[in-house]
């Protein structure tokens, strides 16, 4: 690790990058191990997948209105100790209740308490960095955390398939809710600097901040281009995933811990997506990021389409389409998210993160249920062509708004090399203030 790694790997930093990892790896692990015991154990509908996949990001709406500014204000090592057990006890409840006549109604329970939870956490997490790294440290601190959640959720699936198949329900949830648990110990030793406190009487409602906060990303050219796409990113790519769980276990005949595999190995694309982000070999400019990112990331799903041959085939062929995207998308999001950061007010990190998270998390719920409902009603093949069709579509009207913008996008975040005719890629400077992205 180079020396401005290290000093952003200290102190409180290193304990929050460290519950971060427990975090994550336990709410990712468990977003694909739930579906698997629904798909393999329950033998449910597409339909019904559809909605378990919804439910996990749903409540981002709900959470987003009402503790969107909450976040400026309260004490973030409570809110992160509360989300972390509560979701360790929630997942208790398959084990103990999931066994009877009504094990789907469990199912469908844990889910929802479990997507209010990590939207709640996740939206905290993303107005810590700030007030735990110094401004110009700030990128090198985003790509660190953007690698642990690009490898969580890229990777996690893995685990999920390799963990059901081992252990089975119980068992397998036991350990997810150990993870979460030890994300909620660590969380009660984090300390978090507190923000100045405006007067009670001065302090809008957290509904109105979040409102406030959607103004200001509708209001702002980059921001609105940046926030349309990952929302309309996110909507497409979960239906696409929602299907592609659906097309690999009844349709490849893979099983679960062959479908998790051939999506962990996207996790060695964002390894090397945050090596060339944040790092200075990668040289980069932000705009050529912003557009070769999420290029990769939106159309290497069409080699799913194409997808046919042995098992063996099916299963490199889905490896490489992952491992692409994930490459894509860390690039993609460590820029974005510094990007953002820098043309938010610090003041406004809590209710422009909620806003964002409305915005870009809210559509991921429409998307599996679309998702679910579509492979049951048109086929999965037949479902998968037009959702990966649209992908490519989005991301064209993308890159020709980022394009467009180019000289804005160009002065935020400036580059150490021109991004001109004749020069070699630019790399960003680590100097940005902040507020997160994250279309994955």
């Amino acid at each position: 690790m180079n020396g401005s790694g290290r000093r952003v790997l200290t102190g409180p930093f290193l304990r929050f990058w460290l519950i971060q990892i427990c975090a994550q790896v336990g709410a990712k692990v468990a977003l694909l191990f739930l579906p698997l015991i629904a798909i393999s154990g329950y033998g449910v509908s597409p339909a019904v997948v559809g909605f378990l996949n919804a439910l996990q990001y749903f409540p981002v709406l709900a959470v987003a209105l009402l503790f969107g500014s909450a976040f400026d204000r309260w004490d973030r090592r409570t809110c992160f100790a509360v989300a972390f057990l509560g979701n360790s006890a929630a997942l208790l409840m398959v084990p103990l209740y999931g066994d009877g006549a009504h094990r789907v109604l469990v199912l469908i329970g844990v889910c929802t308490v479990m997507g209010c939870l990590v939207a709640f956490s996740d939206m905290c997490a993303q107005t810590v960095p700030p007030d735990l790294v110094p401004p110009d440290r700030l990128v090198a601190a985003n790509g660190r955390l953007e690698f642990v959640y690009s490898m969580c959720l890229v990777g996690a699936p893995g685990a999920a398939g390799l963990l059901y198949d081992r252990t089975g329900t119980g068992p397998g949830l036991v350990v997810i809710s150990a993870m979460c648990l030890a994300a909620g110990l660590l969380s009660l030793g984090l300390r978090i600097p507190r923000r100045p406190q405006s007067r009670t009487e001065d302090r809008p409602r957290a509904w109105a901040a979040t409102v406030s906060g959607m103004g200001f990303l509708l209001r702002h050219p980059i921001l609105r281009v940046t926030t349309a796409q990952a929302g309309m990113f996110n909507f497409l790519e979960q239906a696409v995933l929602t299907i592609y769980l659906l097309l690999a276990v009844r349709v490849w005949h893979l099983s679960p811990a062959q479908v998790g595999l051939t999506i962990t190995v996207g996790g060695f694309g964002t390894i090397f997506g945050a090596v060339v982000a944040s790092g200075r070999g990668g040289r980069m400019s932000t705009v050529r990021a912003l557009v070769v990112g999420m290029g990769l990331a939106s159309l290497t799903p069409t080699l799913l389409v194409f997808a046919a041959g042995p098992r063996p085939v099916l299963m490199t062929t889905a490896s490489v389409a992952f491992l692409v995207y994930g490459f894509g998308m860390t690039v993609y999001n460590v820029h974005a998210v510094s990007l953002r950061q820098v043309l938010t007010p610090a003041e406004r990190l809590g209710s422009v993160s909620a806003a964002y998270r409305f915005f870009a998390f809210g559509p991921i719920g429409l998307g599996a249920l679309l998702g679910g409902w579509a492979g049951g009603f048109l086929g999965l093949r037949a479902s998968m062509t037009v959702f990966v069709a649209l992908l490519a579509v989005s991301f064209t009207v993308f890159a020709v708004e980022v394009l467009r913008l180019r000289a804005a996008i160009t002065a935020v975040l400036p580059s150490e090399h021109a991004d001109a005719p004749g020069t070699g890629p630019a790399e960003p400077l680590d100097s940005a203030p902040v507020s997160p992205a994250n279309p994955s």
